[in-house]
């Protein structure tokens, strides 16, 4: 990546930040003329959004004119090509460093963090396992994957505003296509009718993705008491997908939602029982293993 590329996305990606604060200032100062927030502030990360997507798109074809110009191989009088294939290794190199580098996440809060997870952990041991294993025998698995479906095509308006501010137009017609025909023909979304007819899958994408596309790093690691691990850019995304979900315009309240989230909740864990254990009572360091794991993941789905 050019000095050029990467002063363009640093500048870009402060300018979200920073227009984001913008607009919650200025939505929460139009509230006290009654315009209601869970309208406005979309509105307004949406189109902000939307604005800056056909400036990156400028900045990285103009980057990348500037990349391909300065790739091109000049030798210096009396370099050979042993030296300029030395200098190509070199830089290599430095790649790798760099990439070796993204493979960590700073946690900076980690004595609080880990207390959250001994929170988290036991929370899970001494709540959620029992009342997931007493939903069981009451909803046999048949009926727990028409409720998973039904709360996954919920997310449907996130992850299709997620793909377009990505500038993936077809990712983000696809999942408004399944949003209409789940909640349709799939009766209000427990049945997966875009999937299981029409072969139509889901991007699970998400806001916080969207901000790391756009060059947002992940900041430094966050474990959450109930949500679970994170991190700065990521917690920022959640209230994002918060504001983007059907149950802010439904007029649910939010111990309604609350409610909502921890039935979700368990009936995720009754579908996936077993996986959490197997996973930290193998590791050396649970905390450790579920950091690493959750920011290899996260990288990973940026990446695709």
């Amino acid at each position: 990546m050019t000095l050029n590329r990467q002063l363009i996305l640093k500048s870009l990606s402060a300018n979200i930040f920073l227009n984001l604060i913008n607009c919650f200032a200025l939505t929460y100062n139009l509230n006290h003329f009654k315009i209601k927030i869970r309208i406005v502030c979309p509105a307004y990360v949406i189109i902000f959004f939307l604005l800056l997507t056909f400036t990156h798109v400028w900045a990285a074809d103009t980057a990348d004119t500037v990349s391909s110009a300065e790739t091109d191989v000049t030798f210096e009088p009396g370099e050979t090509d042993s030296d300029a294939e030395n200098d190509a290794w070199e830089e290599e190199d430095s790649w790798d460093d760099e990439w070796d580098e993204g493979d960590t996440i700073a946690d900076p809060l980690e004595p609080v963090n880990r207390l959250f997870f001994h929170f988290n952990d036991k929370l899970y041991y001494w709540v959620l396992k029992p009342v997931a294993k007493g939903y069981s025998f009451i909803v046999p698995e048949d009926m727990q994957i028409p409720v998973s479906n039904f709360f996954d095509n919920l997310r449907g308006p996130a992850r299709a505003v997620s793909s377009l501010l990505q500038g993936q137009v077809k990712d983000s017609s696809a999942e408004v296509t399944r949003f209409v025909l789940n909640s349709t023909v799939g009766v209000v979304g427990f049945g997966d009718f875009a999937k299981d007819v029409l072969d139509l899958r889901s991007t699970r994408e998400d806001t916080g993705q969207a901000l790391g596309y756009w060059g947002a790093g992940g900041g430094f690691y966050i474990m959450w008491p109930f949500l679970g691990p994170s991190n700065v850019r990521d917690s920022i995304g959640m209230v994002g997908d918060a504001y983007l979900h059907p149950f802010r315009y439904l007029g649910f309240s939010w111990k309604e939602i609350i409610a909502a989230r921890a039935f979700e909740k368990v009936n995720q864990t009754a579908l996936t029982m077993g996986d959490y254990e197997l996973f930290t009572e193998t590791a050396l360091d649970p905390y450790t293993a579920v950091k690493d794991a959750y920011h290899q993941h996260r990288n990973g789905l940026i990446k695709e």
